[in-house]
């Protein structure tokens, strides 16, 4: 990983958050990357934040979190109070990384958004009205793209905003997108939505001294069975699960179109992400192929 000074973190914000002087180590976290850091009261792993209405949404959230078996990484307030300080927030640190335990992952989903179930909604832009979107639109967009949209005309703005059209790598996302909504269906309007997690597959640590963690909750309103696709797909996609995960949890509610539409919101993002890597489009491709063959055996 590329060393990063210990200027990357503002001096403001680590006053406001109480930690040392000291170095600020890169890590992982969630999607992006923070920055641990050490503070009277242990390990701080502070992170910019896209959104900071998300971010605070987010906060309160694990505030009152509690799911037997499974740590959540607490937020940290700043010193008057506030969990975001100029686009950063602090949570403690958990151990633990993210792992090749799609399953496993797949089952703590079920337990996690049960949690979630009733919590207040957050506010969340389905169609931004203005350019150029912000990373939390283009997911936004491209999700709802992948339920009632057509992501080769949705999507089509935002790459123009960032000279992508013509990106070889952004093509094929897009390309394989286009090419699996032939196979949506209406979803059985009796399947409820609520508040479920949306990357659980990079947000869900594993350690084998203690129980998971969970280090964030990204939000999106859709039914449980959609966040358990999305981490199915993410994980294929990654080539750390075969292609039985799709068969193995077919009793979940309208399973085959859950994982339709995860796979669709997945390479739109790619599509659309200014952070896109190239190296990443061969998994996503080799996902929209095992996807492609699963709902159409389904569908047949």
């Amino acid at each position: 990983m590329v060393g990063v000074s210990d200027h990357t973190v503002p001096d403001h914000v680590r006053g406001a958050f109480g930690v040392a002087d000291g170095p600020a180590v890169p890590v992982a976290a969630g999607s992006g990357t923070g920055w641990l850091v050490a503070s009277p009261g242990g390990p701080v792993v502070l992170r910019p934040v896209a959104d900071a209405a998300l971010a605070n949404w987010s906060a309160r959230v694990r505030e009152e979190m509690d799911v037997t078996g499974l740590r959540v990484a607490l937020p940290i307030r700043s010193r008057d109070g506030r969990h975001v300080v100029g686009g950063w927030r602090a949570d403690r640190a958990v151990p633990g990384r993210a792992e090749a335990r799609a399953d496993e992952t797949i089952a703590w989903s079920a337990r996690i958004n049960a949690a979630l179930d009733g919590v207040e909604r957050p506010r969340l832009v389905r169609r931004p009205a203005t350019r150029p979107w912000s990373e939390t639109d283009l997911f936004a967009f491209a999700e709802a793209a992948s339920w009632d949209g057509d992501p080769e005309h949705d999507l089509a703005p935002g790459m123009e905003d960032r000279g992508t059209v013509f990106a070889t790598h952004r093509a094929a996302a897009l390309l394989g997108a286009t090419g699996l909504i032939r196979l949506r269906r209406p979803v059985d309007p009796g399947v409820g939505s609520g508040v479920v997690h949306g990357d659980l597959a990079r947000g869900l640590l594993f350690d084998a001294s203690t129980e998971p963690a969970l280090t964030d909750v990204v939000p999106y309103v859709r039914p449980a069975s959609w966040s358990a696709a999305v981490v199915a797909v993410d994980h294929l996609s990654w080539g750390t699960v075969d292609p039985g995960v799709l068969a193995r949890w077919r009793h979940l509610d309208q399973w085959p179109q859950m994982v339709l539409r995860a796979a669709v919101f997945r390479l739109a993002a790619h599509a659309l992400h200014p952070g896109s890597r190239p190296a990443a489009v061969d998994g996503l491709q080799a996902m929209a192929r095992a996807v492609e063959e699963y709902v159409g055996d389904a569908d047949a």
